[in-house]
């Protein structure tokens, strides 16, 4: 279900989105909600590395934090150059992430995106 937002933005950021609209060939609502998503999934993780960084949460728990499984945090880790500490608990979290993992909705979520980029 989708919700109506009203924001204000710079006029410099504005002239951004419309630059990028024309790129992209999206009408601005889908730009803005395709900007959101991708803006969303990076602060994700760059608060999941930041949090394992520091040692404030464990591996599995900065996975959840990141909102990706273990496997796909792991490259993110390697690919910021950030060593891995296991413990039984964050090899749980992955068992329990791939358990309840969705791959239908998944891919029907996938195609969606796609979709919205063409």
């Amino acid at each position: 279900m989708s919700e109506r937002l009203s924001i204000v933005v710079p006029k410099d950021l504005n002239k951004e989105i419309e630059d990028l609209q024309k790129i992209l060939k999206m009408d601005k609502s889908t730009l803005i909600r395709y900007l959101l998503s991708k803006s969303i999934e990076e602060i994700r993780i760059e608060t999941a590395i930041n949090e394992y960084r520091n040692e404030k949460v464990s591996f599995g728990k900065a996975s959840e934090i990141a909102g990706v499984n273990l496997w796909r945090f792991i490259d993110i880790c390697h690919q910021n150059n950030i060593p891995l500490k296991f413990s039984k608990d964050d090899a749980q979290v992955g068992i329990d992430f791939v358990e309840k993992f969705d791959f239908d909705e998944y891919e029907t979520l996938m195609k969606k995106k796609l979709k919205n980029v063409d």
